[in-house]
């Protein structure tokens, strides 16, 4: 399974055979894969897939006008924040930070982490004021049930709060559960295979996916997914929210 990485018309597909780690500043020679940037037009984010060795982070960082969200995959992860002190995020854990927000990351000293961090500049509007920084994990409260039985969901950011630009979401299906249509909409998309595998449909096409897999999908690419009839799926969906795109 080396050869299903993919490039469609409006999506990427990448699989952990594809993928390349680079560095960044911040982390100095800790590995960091791209996900997707926005050299990858029309993307307005950055997701990252970072890895941590034992002790391993950044130094301090200010936001310089980026809003950050974090997902523990693996390890702890002590954030630093300002004005709301060290925390310390166990896998499942996330947070939220403001952009302007100094921060820092570290690993704990004996234990390797891995997480994602999806990046992208604040869009202000009106008079919202813009949000503050939140934390919590995936298990602070159960899954929601939706209109179609087997799809539950679960809502990291206040999604009735327009002050926030973005929503972070779990999607879970039952086996041989799906979406009940193919969506075609505005918002673009950020896709991380948590667990499990299916069948997404991206534009024309369909591709075979599992856990560990990343998908980029276009404002307005048609997209449907349905799970594997071996077991349950989810992935942990970014999606931008409340703004028109001005």
């Amino acid at each position: 399974m080396t050869d299903r990485g993919a490039l469609g018309l409006g999506y990427t597909v990448i699989t952990p055979a594809n993928h390349y780690p680079s560095r960044l500043p911040e982390f100095g020679d800790q590995p960091v894969v791209k996900l997707v940037t926005p050299r990858m037009a029309p993307s307005r984010i950055g997701q990252y897939l970072v890895s941590l060795d034992p002790g391993g982070g950044t130094t301090q960082r200010i936001g310089e006008g980026f809003e950050r969200f974090f997902y523990v995959l693996e390890g702890t992860v002590t954030l630093f924040m300002a004005g709301s002190g060290r925390t310390a995020l166990a896998a499942g854990g996330y947070a939220y930070l403001p952009s302007e927000t100094p921060y820092e990351l570290r690993a704990e000293d004996d234990t390797p982490a891995r997480l994602l961090i999806v990046k992208r500049r604040y869009e202000a509007h009106g008079d919202l004021d813009a949000p503050g920084s939140l934390h919590g994990h995936r298990d602070d409260e159960s899954f929601a049930e939706t209109a179609v039985e087997g799809f539950t969901r679960r809502e990291l950011l206040p999604v009735g709060d327009p002050a926030f630009d973005f929503n972070m979401s779990l999607l879970r299906f039952g086996p041989g559960v799906g979406l009940d249509k193919i969506e075609v909409h505005d918002e673009e998309h950020g896709l991380w295979m948590t667990e499990g595998a299916g069948t997404y449909v991206l534009g024309a096409d369909e591709h075979e996916v599992q856990a560990e897999d990343f998908i980029y999908m276009a404002p307005y690419c048609p997209q449907g997914f349905t799970a594997s009839p071996a077991g349950p799926a989810e992935y942990l969906l970014y999606k931008d929210v409340w703004r028109d795109g001005f």
